[in-house]
């Protein structure tokens, strides 16, 4: 994509190295040796073949600000002024491409600090244009127009700094905005969440280097970690997606630190660097100055990370010829290559300045570097999760698989009075249905080596049992699926959690055990729903059916998805029928429903498929109200009928995190811990009898709103809000810190976002 030609100098006019017997130095070593690079680069500035506005020196400019800022030196200030003023502030001619916008951040740096308006009229012009306007061709690196969006990590350094920056002069929110958008389609692209590195584009995913190992460019990882950390660094920190950027850089410079090699060097492939031997300094420079920023930001463990800086540092060192040439920079490339002693770039060397005024600044005060701990993930969150799930349908499935449910289960209604048999025979198949959908994510993961996987394989081997007697005839706690019509519901219920855990339950029951599933979940056939959200338990048992057996009736679900669309009422919300109600419905049928369907349909290729697209935006923005309707205590509104049902009212917030489809500026932590604080707030004294069932109520012990329909077992509602203990531990839902959900950001004074309908 680049075909510049690369600054190369013949061997035989290069001076000497410095000894690379140097080590750390005194400051004033490293203040004669910073100044001499960049001394050098401009007095050779004219044998630079690029233009004076490519991204190639808009990195080297962007490196020389920040040692003219610190060192207060007024001819670094001209060298740059000179070049400013010769182009008239202006850009090469794409203004999409985030290449041709890279110089935007000296401009803004530049305007800054002189104030004089030339410096900013064009790069705001741009940069206005580019937010009001923006691009939404494809990300798919190698397609027409393709670098119009920021398909290749490298423009995560060339261009998101500059928007930070306009944010931090003119104020204006839309900047950042702007920013989170592409950043985050950008990551979410090319970030590997298990490596913690970038794809350079999307057509290195499937390559492997000669070790096997995913290709890592090191040069395209320097430029998104040396990008967040000039992100990070004029971005306000109370700003709502800030920690979203640090979580990131956090996760890289951890996997950067195991990717330096003894000496202190990255190579130019990161997992594979005996297949490029020779140190390669424009990513060694980038992540020395990404490692150094963040210990003198207070942000990473000055043990650990401070050493490697340093370590980094003596290596770039060792690589500036006696004259200030700066060698061992990777040519021009879009891949892992070679380099040698006679290959430098500008961009080399802007990352060498960026390196050295943060370890000038790391050497100022050393004493008064943050000492900070190592994050390490706090997974008691979670762990409270599974021992509170657990706990609360144990006594129905110890029960189920030992075939004494109907014999041991207390059947709980609002009056005493309500005890026909219709509502006991529900209450078990309500209990299993519902149960069944909460836990199905968590033992979708399988068993494993760890403490928590062998508590799943308990489970698992439980559950399987639980059905075996709940299908079986001959079981005392045989469940007929066709008994009346709230047997359609729960079925449903069932069938979707059959979907949640399909790689795991579905595997593991006997042949017998499924063809009675399939005989049940057919009989429910039979049962006409009402016109409202029942249309959907209909649709969900032949999606299920669809999934699991490749056959399915079109009608039921043609029906559900077409008065559904009719009833949608806007800004994500639908009515339960024609009318519209201020309940949790949505959240406890309708859109879970709408989305789980639409998806088995979509990979059959099925009629109503393509509706999946148009809910996943509409459900998005259900959770983003939902996560808003949580206070600063962890209480939120009671509204409607089944508020029984508990915290299973957050099905929609729970799915979305699930699905890992939350919005950029919702972290998964936030919801994790604004779900924690509702659980924990929640569950009072009296959530269970003497032997560990639900009773009925919404905090406590309260059979006065429990709704006339609702008996013990439709209580088991509430673990549809455990749906994330579906995602493994790692996943930054529960490894990432606490932080503050949004209504306790509001109330506390500090920059939110203002909310918008769909």
């Amino acid at each position: 994509m680049k075909h510049i030609i690369s600054i190369t100098i013949a061997a035989s006019c290069l001076f000497l190295f410095c000894s690379c017997s140097e080590t750390r130095g005194s400051r004033k070593d490293d203040r004669e040796i910073i100044d001499r690079v960049a001394l050098w680069q401009i007095e050779h500035h004219c044998e630079c073949l690029h233009d004076d506005r490519d991204w190639t020196n808009g990195a080297l400019y962007r490196g020389m600000f920040e040692w003219a800022e610190y060192t207060s030196d007024q001819k670094y200030f001209d060298f740059l002024k000179q070049i400013g003023e010769r182009n008239r502030w202006t850009f090469l001619d794409r203004l999409y491409h985030a290449d041709d916008l890279c110089v935007g951040q000296t401009y803004a740096r530049m305007y800054g600090k002189f104030g004089e308006p030339a410096m900013m009229e064009r790069l705001k012009r741009r940069v206005d244009e580019i937010v009001q306007h923006p691009s939404e061709v494809e990300l798919y690196f190698g397609d027409d127009d393709a670098t119009d969006r920021w398909s290749w990590c490298d423009a995560l350094f060339m261009a998101p700094p500059v928007f930070v920056e306009m944010y931090r002069i003119f104020g204006d929110e839309k900047y950042l905005q702007f920013v989170d958008r592409e950043f985050k389609l950008t990551t979410d692209s090319l970030y590997n969440r298990q490596d913690h590195l970038y794809y350079r584009d999307r057509t290195f995913k499937p390559v492997k280097e000669a070790n096997g190992r995913n290709v890592y460019w090191g040069r395209g990882n320097g430029w998104v970690f040396a990008g967040l950390a000039l992100i990070l660094e004029s971005m306000p920190r109370d700003y709502y997606n800030y920690a979203y950027y640090l979580n990131i850089y956090k996760e890289m410079a951890e996997m950067i630190v195991d990717c330096q090699d003894e000496s202190g060097s990255w190579h130019a492939s990161l997992l594979d660097p005996d297949s490029y031997p020779i140190a390669e300094n424009s990513a060694s420079g980038f992540f020395t100055f990404g490692l150094a920023w963040g210990v003198n930001h207070g942000f990473l463990a000055e043990r650990k990370y401070r050493t490697a800086a340093e370590k980094g540092w003596t290596a770039l060192k060792s690589y500036v010829h006696e004259d200030g040439f700066l060698g061992n920079v990777q040519p021009i490339g879009a891949a892992p290559g070679e380099t040698g002693p006679d290959k430098t770039e500008v961009y080399g060397v802007g990352a060498f300045l960026l390196a050295g005024t943060q370890m000038m600044q790391m050497s100022d005060k050393p004493v008064k570097t943050p000492v900070i701990q190592e994050y390490v993930p706090d997974l008691s969150d979670r762990k409270y999760w599974v021992e509170t799930m657990t706990s609360m349908v144990e006594p129905f499935y110890t029960n189920l698989s030992r075939g004494t449910l109907k014999a041991n289960m207390p059947v709980e209604h609002r009056d005493s009075t309500m005890t026909g048999d219709g509502k006991k025979v529900s209450t078990y198949l309500e209990g299993l249905g519902r149960s069944f959908d909460g836990i199905a994510p968590w033992l979708n993961l399988g068993a494993d080596e760890s403490e928590e996987g062998r508590l799943r394989a308990r489970w698992i081997d439980m559950v399987v049992k639980a059905f075996s007697n709940a299908v079986d005839p001959q079981s005392p706690d045989y469940m007929s699926f066709d008994y009346d019509a709230q047997a359609l519901v729960d079925a449903a219920f069932l069938a979707q959690g059959l979907l949640r855990s399909k790689d795991v339950i579905w595997p593991a029951l006997d042949e017998f055990t499924r063809e009675r599933l399939v005989n049940e979940l057919k009989a429910s056939r039979h049962i006409k729903p009402y016109e409202n959200n029942w249309l959907l338990f209909s649709a969900m048992v032949e999606a299920a059916l669809l999934e699991l057996t490749g056959e399915y009736e079109e009608a039921p679900v043609d029906y559900a998805f077409r008065k559904h669309a009719e009833w949608y009422k806007g800004d994500g919300w639908y009515g339960d029928g024609w009318e519209f109600h201020l309940d949790y419905y949505n959240s406890y049928v309708i859109q879970p429903m709408l989305l789980d369907i639409s998806a088995v349909l979509k990979a059959h290729g099925k009629k109503w498929g393509e509706f999946y697209d148009i809910e996943l935006p509409r459900i998005v923005r259900f959770a983003e109200q939902q996560e808003r309707l949580i206070s600063p205590e962890g209480t939120y509104p009671v509204l409607g009928r089944s508020s029984g049902y508990r915290f299973g009212n957050f099905q929609i917030l729970s799915q979305v995190s699930l699905l890992e489809k939350l919005p950029l500026y919702i972290e998964p932590a936030q919801v994790r811990s604004a779900l924690t604080a509702v659980i924990r707030r929640q569950l009072g004294p009296g959530t269970f009898d003497d032997g560990g069932w639900l009773n009925l109520g919404f905090c406590g012990h309260q059979p006065s709103i429990a709704d006339g329909y609702v008996t013990t077992g439709s209580a088991y509602l509430c673990t549809f809000i455990f749906l994330p203990l579906g995602l493994p531990s790692d996943n930054p839902f529960w490894s990432a810190p606490a932080t503050r959900w949004s209504s306790q950001r509001t109330w506390s004074g500090l920059c939110v976002r203002d909310d918008h309908d769909l």
